[in-house]
């Protein structure tokens, strides 16, 4: 499932696409994904491309966060949740740094069970 995320946003062109494995630190999801892009038109498209993707597989979003005009989009699939950033939003939340202590891959395109 984070695999399928993880590969639409680097499909489309996303930003430095890293899969963090919460499982030993949150106990309301399995994985993050986080991605991001330079404007918010392309993480919107982003967006669009992981919601279809995952939606072609049979998951759907228990809920999502998309606004107009926005920096950060989340996609919470129970277990996956999705964060689109802009490159800006992105280092100001530093996500990857809040739980610098979770084992994190940087997506090459190679599939893995996840």
């Amino acid at each position: 499932m984070a695999v399928t995320a993880a590969q639409a946003a680097s499909d489309m062109f996303a930003n430095d696409v890293v899969i963090i494995d919460m499982r030993e630190f949150a106990s309301y999801t399995d994985y993050f994904v986080i991605a991001s892009a330079e404007t918010e038109r392309q993480t919107r498209r982003i967006v669009e491309e992981v919601l279809e993707r995952m939606s072609g597989e049979g998951y759907r979003p228990a809920s999502r966060r998309i606004p107009e005009g926005t920096s950060w989009t989340s996609l919470d699939f129970l277990d996956v949740v999705v964060h689109i950033f802009t490159d800006e939003a992105r280092d100001y939340y530093r996500l990857e740094s809040l739980w610098k202590s979770a084992p994190q891959e940087r997506w090459s395109g190679e599939a893995r069970a996840r």
